[in-house]
């Protein structure tokens, strides 16, 4: 058995659930590459790491962005893990979006997501297995208004999820999707209404769950370090949800006491 640490790709690393990850890996004693566009939040989160990650600057659109990243994890160490988490927002109905608002949304949410998932593929093929983890999003599963190609993407995440699930389970190869609902994150502030308080609006995304709040990335990223370890071993293929309840309800409703 190899005696390396072992080593990840994590994309959006900078920012959100993605630094989330990168910390809760590097906890563990991963080596962790982490792929951001921004180079200043890259480099200000490998300083903080203090060894142990390596921050590349890079659009996941690129399918060259992939193969750098890969090629660095598997000299630092023993790769075996992928997490494909980098995406854009894309506000907008069908009636409201351009081809190009489409075709930008899809390059980076999905077609981004799949060549991180074919290059992780084939450098875990090499390595002897491993996990890929994809973060997609309840709206893959239940259609928000005004959010035409943000969930067409992520759907398609999802289902690319569990077509890798099914075609390398044999090689050693697991992978699942986790779907995060409201997560406090800089791409959940820059939807929040300009004219409301923080606070408050944070307040009214957490309530769209039952719990009655957002969600905080560590708690995403601790789903995602388990669905990695050797302790999710036998769990792939899944969707899971991180969404404080939200999904498996119909609609909003006023609590009633017990």
């Amino acid at each position: 058995m190899s005696t390396e640490r072992p080593s990840a790709v994590v994309t959006g690393s900078a920012a959100g659930i993605g630094r989330a990850v990168c910390e809760h890996l590097l906890a563990a004693g991963w080596i962790v590459v982490g792929v951001d566009v921004d180079a200043s939040a890259g480099a200000s989160l490998e300083r903080a790491a203090g060894g142990g990650y390596v921050a590349v600057t890079g659009s996941i659109a690129d399918w060259a962005t992939h193969e750098h990243a890969a090629g660095l994890a598997a000299g630092a160490g023993r790769l075996r893990g992928w997490v494909n988490n980098a995406g854009v927002d894309v506000v907008g109905a069908a009636h409201e979006v351009s081809a190009r608002d489409i075709e930008d949304g899809l390059r980076v949410n999905q077609l981004g997501s799949m060549f991180g998932m074919a290059v992780a593929v084939r450098r875990l093929l090499a390595a002897g297995g491993g996990s890929i983890v994809n973060v997609s999003s309840v709206q893959a599963v239940a259609a928000f208004p005004g959010y035409f190609a943000y969930q067409a993407a992520k759907a398609a995440v999802l289902m690319a999820s569990r077509g890798i699930a099914v075609d390398y389970a044999r090689r050693g190869i697991r992978c699942n999707a986790v779907l995060p609902g409201p997560i406090e994150t800089p791409m959940t502030y820059s939807t929040l209404p300009a004219e409301l308080p923080r606070d408050v609006a944070l307040a009214r995304e957490g309530d769209q769950t039952p719990m009655g709040r957002v969600g905080q990335p560590a708690e995403v990223a601790d789903l995602v370090g388990f669905l990695l370890s050797p302790r999710a071993s036998y769990i792939t293929g899944a969707a899971i949800p991180v969404d404080g309840g939200m999904t498996a309800r119909v609609h909003p409703y006023e609590e009633k006491d017990s």
